[in-house]
């Protein structure tokens, strides 16, 4: 009798081992950078279970499959899977990735901001930007507003004089940059959905080549329609991490904190020839990525 426990015992433990972690994907869209990150995700070797938040708001399948998920860490890639995942009261792990404007993002899952950290910012713009001295901030205080004030205050600790300019709408956004006018050197852009939106691309870059001002991007997609440069991540290192940091929060913390994941530096050489900066060939060799 007492053997048949231990065994039974035995047998309970073993299969409580081998239930195997995994990991649940829900993604915002089919963009490259999402894309890049979940390639990245699935080569952690667990499984990984991909889902999109439905376009026309009906997440039945999605919600069914997080509710049902035991052992399973969620990350969530982009604004919109981010806000249903954190709307989830899952008890799971949860990472919230590429994340836009979370100011007031829910204690209930990490984030990781869409936002490269401002750290790297400074020292790309130091390097590319030898002489900018005053730097403007357009943002949506509803988005971004103690993002910007931290930016704002990494600025100033660095030497430079932050100018900032709250956006309530797209309305607002050609007055805000007639008041900044020529009084920059630099627009630094925050991933914003209110002021940095698609639709608004080609009005900002035309202040941008009209006062000479040169506009860091909020993503490599903005360098190739005309800002001068944008740090930005290397979206499948980024996949990595978050999935990591999921699994790692999954096992308890009880492994060290994955490495931080690591930025390209993409630049437009036509718009700096616009913008009359010129960088030495050092500097050009030293950049992931220049588009021509």
């Amino acid at each position: 009798m007492r053997l048949a426990i231990i065994l039974a015992c035995a047998a309970l433990c073993l299969g409580k081992a081998a239930v195997a972690q995994r990991i649940v994907v829900v993604t915002s869209g089919d963009s490259a950078p999402y894309r890049q990150a979940l390639s990245a995700i699935e080569k952690l070797g667990v499984p990984v279970q991909a889902l999109h938040v439905g376009s026309d708001g009906d997440n039945t399948r999605l919600t069914a499959a997080l509710a049902g998920a035991h052992d399973t860490a969620i990350v969530t890639l982009g604004t919109a899977a981010g806000a249903f995942g954190l709307r989830q009261s899952t008890g799971r792990p949860m990472v919230n990735c590429m994340m836009i404007g979370n100011d007031d993002a829910s204690a209930s899952g990490k984030t990781v901001p869409r936002l490269v950290p401002i750290d790297a910012q400074l020292a790309s713009l130091k390097r590319l930007l030898p002489n900018a001295r005053n730097v403007g901030i357009v943002f949506d205080p509803a988005q971004n507003e103690r993002r910007a004030a931290d930016i704002a205050a990494a600025l100033h600790a660095a030497g430079y004089v932050p100018m900032l300019e709250p956006v309530a709408g797209p309305k607002a956004l050609p007055s805000a940059l007639a008041r900044l006018g020529n009084r920059i050197d630099v627009l630094l852009a925050l991933p914003d959905t209110t002021v940095f939106a698609r639709e608004h691309t080609r009005a900002i870059l035309l202040f941008s080549f009209r006062h000479r001002i040169p506009v860091v991007g909020p993503t490599e997609g903005w360098v190739t329609t005309g800002a001068l440069y944008a740090v930005d991540w290397d979206y499948a290192d980024l996949g990595r991490y978050c999935g990591a940091l999921a699994l790692r929060e999954l096992g308890g913390n009880k492994v060290a904190v994955p490495a931080p994941p690591r930025t390209r530096v993409v630049a437009n050489a036509h718009s700096a020839q616009q913008l009359q900066v010129k960088w030495d060939a050092e500097i050009l060799r030293s950049m992931d990525k220049v588009y021509e």
